[in-house]
């Protein structure tokens, strides 16, 4: 019994001269880890001595940066070369699922038994560590975690104790107040050198204003006076000969000044140079830099004009003056360089660093009295051009009133006909109408034409194409909404129907809206009435409504895209436009008003050719009217002399008239062919004969004779 008492003895004699070295240790480890305010050293000696300090045989040292937990230390016992500092950006995002993380927000030791089953550890973690069973401690500053340490025992799959764990808590506050120490030392460094350095910049800026102030007190008397002088003249040649004779009078003799016109730089004044000078190339400076040199728009000094920098024929002309250096002074607006003034002198660096500033408020003097005259000669020219202004305006209303009158239907076809007596009968009532075509057709045409002829020409004509208006904005367009009504509506908007009020909507493409959307609009055509989205307030409508659409809408309701009842309200008065394919005596009449609509506009006058009439008749037009429109507009672009030719047309069209070739005597048929095949290969050939006999695979001297046989002129060629 007292030998058992004895053991028990010595065991707790054990423990507590463990725990006594333990302590002593850690004092030592933390007189090691406070003895530096960086953090960078501070891992390093957690790295190298702190494995004497615990049991544990791995740990990790991670920190809190932001949003993401960063291991920044691998601390080994057993092997200690794999023991460092990590540098690289490894961890787990705030979002992630980690023990580590766990430990951090909760801000408490978290004990792992098995982590193989345990859902708290991270997948990744287990993959690169292999660990089995360890804790994580939390490094806890003064106001906030600034991290955790893990530990374990992974060689030698030793149990952990919780004396371990106590140990490691007490490892870890050490750890956790040497850090925040020397960060917060960091951050205090950091903050001295910001305010070192503001004191420095504030100080040297408080000097340089100082000294350009001096500057500026000295020179005020002559940039006073020149002030003055300059703004006697509203002229730019009276500004420029004052500005040297201002040079003459401060002892310059030898300077030029360029200025900016049309076609570049020219001498505008000279003083001490000959005629030679002003054949110079117009780059003023004869200098490669010279673009990035006035960019900034400051003085600058050339202080060696012999340099092979300088091109040829400047530098021959300098030596040839005994030329030595040259201060160049930019006369600049923020978007132009007006002028730039060259003072030579035949001594090197004769013009000092002291003369820059003084020279940037002279030229910019210069720069606002040449503004103030330019502009002066702008409000001249302007005034000038009035007349001119005011007879083209009268001309483009005449063309407007015309244009008004004939761009509503153009065709004298039996069945444009019946339409425009069809549209001059519905144009007088209040009645719906509802326009069927192809595309290109002329829907819009016709209602504009009705709402012309109606009571309401004098009201709004609204158009809307229903099809570009996106399925979640068009309740918005059509009926409008009140401020704050949906995300976006920053104020309140009036709708179309609103809009058109006394006048005529003309609905485009109806068939393409959604079923929602029609069932919104059918109470609005029998109720005659619409609410803004967001109010409660109805609104009587009193407007005329125009429908049009190129889809087969008596299909659409079959198929329940389209409300039945929706298209009999809108089918109350069906106007069916047929396609210019079947109205080809119109297409002469229609080429003859597109001719003479885009002849105006692109300032030309064109005749066409009466076989490329005939072509454009027999063509079967898909895209309809729209698509003779854009055909004629494009040829008379491209049209040469006056005058639209076959070969003018596009393929397509081209394509399709070659291959309704007319019946004609085979002899007058080939050598027709013959002529259209030389002709074309001058083209390509640019009217080189021997290439277009290259092209055709014929000697030069067979094809001079063909070409004389085929009667060809040089007329022909052009074409």
């Amino acid at each position: 019994m007292q030998g058992l008492k004895m053991t028990s003895k010595h065991i707790l004699n054990n423990r507590k001269e463990k725990k006594y070295e333990e302590f002593k240790v850690l004092a030592e480890m933390n007189k090691e880890i406070h003895s530096t305010m960086n953090i960078n050293r501070l891992l390093q000696i957690l790295v190298e001595k702190a494995v004497v300090a615990i049991n544990f045989e791995r740990c990790l040292i991670y920190f809190l940066e932001n949003d993401f937990l960063r291991c920044v230390a691998w601390i080994d016992r057993i092997k200690r070369e794999r023991a460092s500092i990590i540098k690289k950006k490894v961890g787990f995002r705030m979002d992630e699922i980690s023990v580590e993380l766990l430990s951090v927000k909760t801000g408490k030791t978290i004990y792992i038994p098995d982590a193989l089953n345990d859902t708290r550890v991270s997948p990744k973690l287990l993959k690169i560590l292999d660990t089995r069973e360890y804790c994580a401690v939390p490094l806890i500053g003064r106001e906030k975690v600034l991290g955790v340490i893990t530990g374990d025992k992974r060689y030698s799959n030793a149990p952990i104790t919780s004396e371990e764990i106590e140990t490691l808590n007490l490892f870890a506050s050490h750890i956790s107040l040497a850090i925040e120490n020397a960060k917060l030392y960091q951050e205090k460094e950091a903050f001295n050198q910001i305010l070192e350095q503001t004191v420095i910049e504030k100080t040297s800026e408080l000097i340089e204003a100082n000294q350009q102030l001096s500057k500026r007190m000295e020179q005020l008397s002559t940039l006073h006076k020149m002030s003055k002088l300059l703004n006697e003249s509203l002229e730019k040649e009276a500004v420029l000969n004052k500005v040297g004779l201002m040079l003459e009078s401060m002892g310059y003799k030898i300077f030029s000044i360029w200025a900016h016109g049309k076609e570049g730089y020219s001498v505008a004044f000279a003083t001490g140079l000959d005629v030679a000078y002003s054949k110079l190339p117009h780059n003023p400076t004869g200098h490669e830099g010279f673009e990035m040199d006035l960019s900034s728009g400051n003085p600058f000094f050339i202080k060696d004009l012999a340099s092979s920098l300088m091109i040829k024929s400047c530098r021959d002309y300098y030596i040839k003056k005994n030329l030595k250096s040259c201060l160049v002074v930019p006369v600049a607006t923020k978007e132009t360089l007006n002028a730039i003034i060259k003072i030579y002198s035949d001594k090197k660096d004769f013009f000092k660093e002291d003369l820059n500033s003084f020279f940037l408020l002279f030229g910019q003097q210069i720069s606002k009295a040449l503004e103030n005259a330019i502009i002066f000669q702008t409000i001249k020219d302007e005034k000038d051009q009035i007349t001119t202004l005011s007879r083209k305006i009268k001309e483009e209303n005449i063309y407007l009133k015309a244009k008004e009158k004939m761009d509503f239907i153009v065709g004298k076809s039996s069945s444009m006909q019946k339409i425009m007596d069809l549209v001059q009968i519905v144009a007088q009532t209040p009645s719906s109408v509802f326009i069927h075509g192809e595309t290109g057709t002329g829907k819009e045409l016709i209602a504009r034409a009705i709402h012309e002829l109606s009571s309401r020409k004098d009201e709004p004509l609204i158009t809307i194409n229903c099809s570009a208006i996106p399925e979640e904005l068009i309740e918005g367009e059509l009926f409008g909404h009140e401020k704050g009504v949906f995300t976006g509506a920053h104020q309140r908007r009036i709708g179309m129907f609103e809009l058109a009020q006394g006048g005529t909507i003309f609905l485009d493409e109806i068939g393409e809206m959604s079923l929602a959307t029609q069932t919104k609009l059918l109470r609005v055509l029998q109720e005659k009435e619409i609410r803004r989205l967001g109010s409660k307030t109805l609104i009587s409508l009193d407007v005329r409504v125009i429908t049009a659409t190129n889809r087969n809408l008596q299909e659409r309701v079959k198929n329940n895209l389209f409300r039945s009842d929706l298209f009999y309200r809108i089918n109350v008065f069906p106007i069916l436009l047929p396609p210019l394919r079947e109205r080809k005596e119109d297409i002469q009449d229609l080429v003859t008003h597109f001719i003479k609509k885009h002849d105006y506009m692109n300032n030309k006058m064109i005749r066409i050719d009466q076989e490329v009439l005939d072509i454009l008749i027999k063509y079967s037009w898909p895209g309809n009217v729209r698509e003779l429109e854009n055909v004629i507009e494009r040829l008379i672009i491209i049209a040469r002399d006056g005058i639209i030719n076959k070969y003018d047309l596009p393929k397509e069209i081209l394509g399709q008239a070659d291959s309704e070739l007319p019946i004609k005597p085979l002899r007058e048929a080939i050598r027709g062919y013959k002529k259209e095949l030389v002709i074309q290969a001058l083209k390509v050939s640019e009217g080189k004969k021997l290439m277009a006999a290259q092209l055709l695979g014929m000697p030069g001297s067979n094809f001079s004779r063909l070409f004389k046989e085929l009667g060809i002129t040089a007329k022909s060629e052009s074409v």
